[in-house]
């Protein structure tokens, strides 16, 4: 039996909310643009600020975008496939073995590629190639006034407040005093 659509939306939630503690990488662009990336010890990734790519050969339970892209090559397989204000693209030869959601963004299942589970596009919009295989539900909401998408906007405005990454000094986590340090920095 499949599990429900419900524990991926909350996994994206949760990381979309908090900022990422995983931080690896950091790019700058027009001034400090701090990138987030998060690999768990269960085979999930987690990116914020830039597309998470996963190659051919790469097994991964789930794959979170926030402010990016969730690309999957061919020859690479997914559980679930999850972009914030970013796209699930899902090339020729690649799998998604559970659900491929995009929150103010698109989904697109190229030909030849297979998502066994639901394709969901919610303030965006969801494109199916002729030879693209969808098995579950097909879901596309997205409600456009004057060219602007409604629901996108929506959205956008519930993940303003917090889109910046938590960084913490790895020095100072070693003491035994416990609490917040002084020298952890929101970016």
């Amino acid at each position: 039996m499949r599990a429900p659509l419900l524990p991926t939306l909350a996994l994206a939630a949760t990381l979309a909310f908090p900022a990422f503690a995983g931080d690896d990488s950091a790019k700058k662009a027009n001034g400090i643009k701090v990138v987030c990336a998060a690999n768990g010890k269960d085979g999930s990734r987690a990116v914020q600020g830039t597309d998470l790519v996963i190659e051919a050969g790469d097994k991964v339970t789930d794959a979170v975008a926030v402010d990016g892209n969730v690309i999957i090559r061919k020859g690479a397989k997914v559980e679930d496939a999850v972009a914030i204000r970013g796209r699930v693209i899902v090339e020729s030869g690649a799998r998604v073995t559970g659900d491929a959601v995009s929150l103010g963004g698109e989904v697109r299942v190229h030909n030849g590629a297979r998502v066994d589970g639901s394709a969901v596009a919610l303030g965006g919009k969801l494109t199916v190639d002729k030879d693209g295989a969808i098995e579950g539900d097909r879901i596309s909401l997205s409600f456009e006034i004057g060219g602007k998408d409604l629901l996108r906007g929506f959205i956008e405005d519930a993940l303003e407040e917090e889109t910046g990454c938590h960084i913490i000094d790895e020095d100072d986590n070693d003491d035994d005093h416990g609490g917040s340090h002084k020298d952890d920095k929101d970016v």
